[in-house]
């Protein structure tokens, strides 16, 4: 019985050889012939993914552009707004009208406790001139001119 279990681990470690030889070789034949084409494969989808990436950043600043455009359209609505308001007020003002808020402006200044100013009318709408007073300070003329 001996013998016959020295020729059953003779021809498992043959086969065992084989096996390992088969698998290694497997491996080898994989690894020159798999891999490679794995990495076609794989270079493939990553310029795939470029290509996709690329498309997608030329969207988002084509959309980014949009959104310029329709700003700059808001400020050009915006100053034509002012324009035309600024064109009403001018032809609504009148020598008259000014005269009158600048006296309500006087008025609101009389009754002030902050009141600071001294008004000298002057002109041929009798719209005075308005200068600030500084109860601290000493301006004269002469040393403003320096």
């Amino acid at each position: 019985m001996q013998g016959k279990r020295g020729n059953v681990r003779e021809g498992t470690s043959g086969l065992a050889i084989l096996g390992m030889v088969v698998l290694v070789g497997g491996l080898v034949f994989g690894g020159a012939f798999g891999i490679p084409a794995f990495c076609r494969y794989q270079d493939r989808a990553e310029a795939e993914n470029r290509v996709s990436v690329t498309a997608i950043q030329i969207q988002n600043t084509n959309q980014l552009i949009e959104v310029e455009k329709k700003k700059a359209e808001v400020r050009v609505a915006e100053a034509h707004g002012i324009s035309d308001s600024q064109r009403i007020i001018d032809s609504s003002l009148t020598p008259y009208y000014l005269q009158y808020l600048a006296i309500g402006a006087q008025k609101e200044m009389a009754h002030s406790p902050n009141h600071t100013q001294i008004y000298i009318p002057v002109g041929t709408n009798g719209i005075p001139l308005v200068k600030n007073v500084d109860a601290n300070s000493n301006d004269k003329p002469s040393e403003a001119k320096k």
